[in-house]
């Protein structure tokens, strides 16, 4: 199969790999506590992945792969055996941690509620069915059948009630069920025609707590069937929790209501100790008091989960908290390493910020590696005027973001983030390292000056409704694009006017500034510069990065082109057709706009000239990004298809499509990751870019496209061991895309060592380091010998006895000291050289050709003048193991290159150092000759070339006085001289074949 027959027949996206989704902390199933040892967890659902929560942190420590199904509807843990289970649709997954270990099935209908009671666990559906399921063997034991006027709602086990549960109903009435012998023992009087919509178990036996749809909460004692406690609030109770903490002076019990607010109920008083409103923004779904804790665990819809601390008193305040948009977020761009300020400090090198504006009214910032510095940049005061006004707090956010910008270059002084929002005149600024609003708003008239609605100053201040924006890249401006095509120029630390394009438009009290070097700059303009601003609302605005040019496109179909100092107009394009995007790559000086015949031109902004144009998108574009190195091009349409143009060639190189419309994108400054928002979704999803993990081949342009599904959240952990204690999860979660094959094989292809053809010469694969550092390691050891000589050790004192008689070092000797004391007394060999056994010396000498003394062996001793040292056995057993290749009968080339390869630098040196130990070694001699025999063998195959220099010139060096005294050993080495001289002349040849076809192309004179 070829490489175009491959990529054909692909079944995932060519640059696109799932990675993970950012913001998404639970959805609407209530969550479920439990202990592991000394750690308290939370469960929560995310769509069609379950994620499990440390209490003490609320970080995430893992999350499953996502269901190929329905949406989770139901959970469960049994924590003995670290199972969990998932309902989704008609079926149930068991989990053992974060591997899927069966499914259970034989529902009729959806599943509503799973509960686990001892070993057993228990399943509502929707057909009225509750199936019981042994937890051991996982198999279904009984199912219980209820009467037609019977319609369980929700199911709970009482304390201490041994194999019975207890069953709501939508009728109001409550049924006890023996789950062993599977018959009903006692149906309670209930309340009539008022659906049950939960039961809690309170601290006290056989009292439990029921909340009706009507409101009402019922204390109810089970023994006697008998009404003890009525409670009553607006809405119905979604959730019930009672606190258990010892030290509480009053018992509490609270409940949660569709509106989210949490009421704190006196049991002791019967009556209501305080609220907490608005606690969720909207339907509170579950309320868990940790146990023996005063602490309060509260999950809603809202895509938030909070920890409430209580007092002794009964009064609550937040803790801690987690929280995503409630809303799906509508824009989003990466914030860091755009300018050098960024790297020089350091803060955000890793490119992990992204900043996001939601249709919730809210501005945040999330971090895609560390969650616990995601958070909501502040509008100010809001909570305590919402007190004040008795308002919800959402009613006095700014209405939400339609476009924004960044700029880091000046965040530290001040601010650098500027939003326009929906049906605001004015736009506003934000300051990042304070996560805040600014106090000054950025607007062309005095809002204290009131004027009558139906005046002419009324209608044109409506015309300058900021609709656009940008910073500059120095961060000192901002400029606003308005709904009546005109431009206006703001400085950032003081939001004072600056000017406008075209100048015109801007009142002369305006631009009779206090700073005389800027308004010199703005020459006088007649009226007739009105002509020159834009027939329609401003939709983009960009300024280079130079400060030369500014760029603005509006509804009109005109892309302009102004200069930013003194404000006149230079050019336009006109394209006759509206423009909705546009985005400025400023390195590059390349614009791209979106118009509403769905196609893509890309400009050359110093030129002004058309550089591509983009088809194929059949429905209008929502967002446009640049990669860091303007090669690519991204862009999203409404039609939920996401394109990848190649700029240097034109072509799209990739085509995806999602189930739901992608809503905005961006690409990290490291074009590491691409970030994308889709209709309906509440996080952000992170996807791998393929080119940055691995080689990527792209012949041709993809005819049809690949689905995508949205990937699911990942674990983070303090640390990379702590996440390996956790689970073992690859770094990208390929569970819904398929391995691109054609990648496979040519990756396979790629990792092929073995060389072209057998004249050429092919260099090894082995590490650049390695044969550098043996290359220059004498320099290397003079660079690391110590500046100072070794300090003599210091005396010991004078209570420690010493061996020596000097007293310069402590003797601390055992008891077998005096044995071996008199062992090595006998001993005539010197230490280091005859510690191993004749027999072992023997069979080691033997080994290598050498003869040992037969007297010395059998235990006489040598009565001749010769030096024991040279006489040992020891001396033989120095040799390397290198030598034992070299000598060894199957003698094979490739296996000796193989041990070296294996070692590092300095062992290689170690192992030629110790082939011969000089000129009297004539069995060294030998070994040297047999290595430059595996030299010339080796270099005769033309492999490994770079490798096999380094290991000769590293021979020559020690052994080049050898060389010069012994004949046959230097013939070898001019043998090999040539041999290398040969081979050096015909790669030469080739060189300078190849540079003169160069040079002759080219037209440069030889």
């Amino acid at each position: 199969m070829t490489l175009s027959e491959s990529l054909a027949q692909r079944k995932s996206s060519r640059l696109l790999q799932s990675f993970r989704a950012v913001g998404l902390i639970v959805d609407e199933n209530p969550v479920i506590t439990y202990r592991m040892g000394n750690e308290t967890f939370l469960l929560a659902s995310i769509k069609k992945a379950f994620v499990i929560y440390n209490c003490a942190k609320l970080t995430p420590v893992m999350v499953s792969p996502q269901l190929a199904c329905k949406k989770i509807s139901a959970m469960e843990v049994y924590s003995r055996k670290n199972l969990t289970f998932t309902a989704s649709g008609r079926v149930i997954f068991v989990w053992k941690r974060l591997h899927q270990v069966t499914v259970l099935k034989g529902h009729k209908g959806d599943i509503q509620q799973l509960l686990v009671v001892g070993t057993l666990l228990f399943s509502l559906d929707d057909a009225n069915d509750i199936q019981m399921w042994d937890i051991d063997t996982l198999e279904c034991i009984e199912e219980l059948e209820f009467d037609k006027s019977f319609t369980p709602s929700v199911m709970m086990h009482p304390a201490t009630y041994l194999n019975k549960i207890l069953v709501g109903s939508h009728e109001g009435t409550l049924e006890l069920w023996n789950v062993r012998i599977k018959k009903r023992i006692f149906t309670f009087t209930g309340w009539n025609h008022q659906s049950i919509c939960c039961i809690t178990q309170s601290p006290a036996v056989d009292v439990v707590a029921i909340a009706l749809a009507d409101g009402r909460v019922m204390i109810h004692n089970l023994q006697y069937d008998q009404l003890l406690m009525e409670f009553k609030q607006e809405s119905k109770a979604t959730a019930i929790a009672f606190q258990t903490d010892t030290t509480a002076s009053i018992p509490i019990m609270v409940t949660g209501s569709a509106n989210g607010d949490i009421a704190v109920w006196n049991l002791q008083r019967q009556r209501l100790e305080s609220i907490l409103p608005k606690a969720h923004d909207s339907c509170i779904v579950s309320l868990l008091f940790l146990p023996n804790e005063p602490l309060l665990i509260s999950s809603g819809t809202d895509n938030a989960l909070k920890v409430w601390i209580f007092d002794r008193q009964g009064q609550a305040r937040l803790l801690k908290s987690r929280q995503g948009h409630k809303a799906p977020p509508k824009r989003i761009r990466y914030y860091g390493n755009n300018t050098l300020a960024s790297m020089r400090d350091g803060a955000d090198g890793t490119c992990c910020q992204i900043l996001s504006a939601g249709q919730d009214r809210s501005f945040r910032v999330f971090h895609t590696v560390r969650e616990q510095q995601s958070q909501e940049l502040s509008q100010g005061p809001l909570l305590k005027k919402a007190k004040q006004l008795h308002v919800p707090v959402e009613e006095l956010k700014l209405s939400p973001i339609t476009q924004f910008a960044a700029m880091e270059t000046r965040e530290r002084d001040w601010n650098n983030l500027v939003t326009c929002h929906e049906s605001e005149i004015a736009a506003y600024v934000w300051r990042f390292e304070h996560r805040a609003i600014g106090k000054k708003i950025l607007r062309q008239y005095d809002a204290s000056h009131h004027v009558h609605a139906s005046s002419q100053e009324h209608h044109w201040r409506l015309q300058t409704q900021a609709t656009s924006c940008t910073i500059s890249s120095c961060g000192h401006f901002a400029i606003i694009g308005s709904l009546g095509g005109a431009l206006f120029k703001y400085n950032m630390q003081s939001s004072e006017r600056r000017g406008s394009y075209p100048t015109a438009v801007t009142p002369k009290p305006t631009l009779s500034a206090s700073l005389a070097k800027i308004t010199s700059t703005q020459e006088p303009q007649e009226d007739n510069s009105f002509i020159h601003q834009h027939q329609g609302a401003v939709t983009g605005v960009a300024v280079d990065a130079t400060n030369n040019i500014v760029m603005s496109a509006g509804m009109d179909g005109k892309l302009k082109f102004w200069d930013f100092c003194k404000h006149l107009f230079i050019d336009q394009i006109d394209l006759a057709i509206p423009i909705s995007q546009l985005e400025l790559h400023r390195d590059s000086n390349l614009i791209a706009v979106a118009s509403d015949d769905h196609i893509l031109r890309l400009y050359d902004a110093s030129t002004r000239k058309l550089v591509r144009r983009f088809r194929g998108h059949t429905h209008c574009i929502k967002d446009l990004s640049f990669s860091n190195d303007a090669r690519w091009l991204l862009s999203c349409s409404a039609d939920a298809s996401l394109r990848f143009w190649d700029i240097p060639t034109g072509k799209c190189i990739d085509w995806v499509q999602f189930q739901q419309p992608v809503t905005g994108l961006t690409i990290s400054p490291t074009s590491e990751f691409i970030a994308t928002t889709h209709v309906g979704q509440l996080g952000i999803y992170l996807w791998a870019n393929r080119t940055f993990f691995a080689d990527v081949f792209v012949d041709s342009e993809p005819n049809t496209p690949t689905l995508l599904d949205l990937p699911a959240p990942t674990q983070e952990a303090e640390d990379a061991s702590k996440i390996l204690e956790i689970v073992d999860l690859p770094l990208l979660e390929s569970a819904d895309v398929i391995p691109n094959e054609a990648s496979l094989l040519v990756s396979k292809s790629l990792l092929d060592t073995s060389p072209l053809g057998s004249n050429l010469i092919t260099l090894s694969t082995a590490p650049k380091a390695l044969w550098q550092t043996l290359f220059h390691l004498e320099l290397i050891k003079k660079r690391n010998k110590p500046i100072e000589p070794p300090k003599a050790p210091e005396k010991a004192p004078f209570f420690l006895p010493s061996i020596r008689k000097d007293a310069s070092s402590a003797a601390f000797v055992s008891a077998t000291a005096p044995a071996a004391s008199k062992k090595s007394s006998k001993s005539t060999s010197m230490e280091g050289w005859a510690s191993n056994s004749d027999k072992d010396e023997s069979a080691w000498a033997g080994m290598n050709g050498d003869v040992v003394d037969q007297e010395t062996t059998n235990g006489q001793q040598d009565t001749g003048s010769t030096s024991r040292i040279l006489k040992s056995t020891k001396l033989i057993s120095s040799r390397c193991k290198l030598a034992v290749l070299l000598e060894d009968p199957a003698y094979d080339a490739h296996k000796v290159l193989d041990y070296l390869q294996a070692l590092s630098a300095s062992s290689v040196d170690v192992e030629l150092s110790t082939l011969c130990l000089g000129d009297f070694d004539e069995d060294g001699k030998k070994l040297l000759f047999k290595f430059l025999e595996f030299l010339q063998e080796e270099l005769a195959t033309h492999q490994h070339f770079q490798l096999l220099q380094v290991y000769l010139n590293r021979f020559l060096k020690l052994y080049e006085q050898i060389f010069i005294h012994d004949e046959a050993l230097l013939k070898q080495v001019i043998h090999i001289g040539m041999l290398q001289q040969e081979q050096w002349s015909h790669l030469q040849q080739q060189l300078q074949h190849t540079l003169c076809l160069v040079k002759y192309l080219n037209k440069i004179q030889m």
